[in-house]
């Protein structure tokens, strides 16, 4: 039979409680961090020609960041609230119903478009979902420093 004493345990544990908010919040900043490096991504890269062609930007200025933090998580947000983002990166099939508007035809002349419904094949041009496969490496690395750095900090401290 083995028998063990540990000695100062309860002063580990209380190290141990220290250093739980520190990592945390190095953890949101990296998490922020990484939600912020993922938008411009999607901007600069994914939505400026490698993707989808500009054409008049607002998708690209639609394109946020927000971290949300429940109980233990924290989660960094990156979307766009752009009603037709969605068709683009998951793709659409199905019809359409244009209103009535007018245009610019050739010329300068203004030409009046009449409703009517047109059958689409949208192919998937993923933005998002691609953006963040390629950038999976780097922020979990990105965490995984930020965990341990945070960690190591706090210890040496204490």
């Amino acid at each position: 039979m083995i028998k063990a004493t540990i000695i100062g345990h309860r002063e580990t544990v209380e190290r141990l409680r220290g250093v739980v908010p520190d990592v945390r919040a190095e953890l949101r900043k990296a998490v922020e961090r990484q939600s912020i490096k993922l938008s411009s991504k999607v901007k600069a890269q994914k939505l400026s020609g490698q993707v989808l062609n500009v054409r008049t930007g607002r998708l690209r200025r639609s394109i946020n960041h927000r971290i949300v933090e429940q109980g233990t998580r924290i989660t960094g947000h990156v979307g766009t609230a752009v009603e037709y983002a969605k068709e683009h990166e998951f793709g659409f099939k199905g019809v359409v119903t244009v209103r009535e508007h007018l245009r610019k035809a050739k010329g300068g002349k203004t030409a009046t478009v009449r409703a009517h419904s047109q059958r689409v094949n949208l192919p998937a041009r993923s933005f998002l979902r691609s953006a963040l496969a390629e950038s999976l490496f780097d922020i979990r690395a990105a965490l995984q420093q930020a965990a341990h750095s945070a960690a190591k900090r706090a210890f040496d401290r204490r």
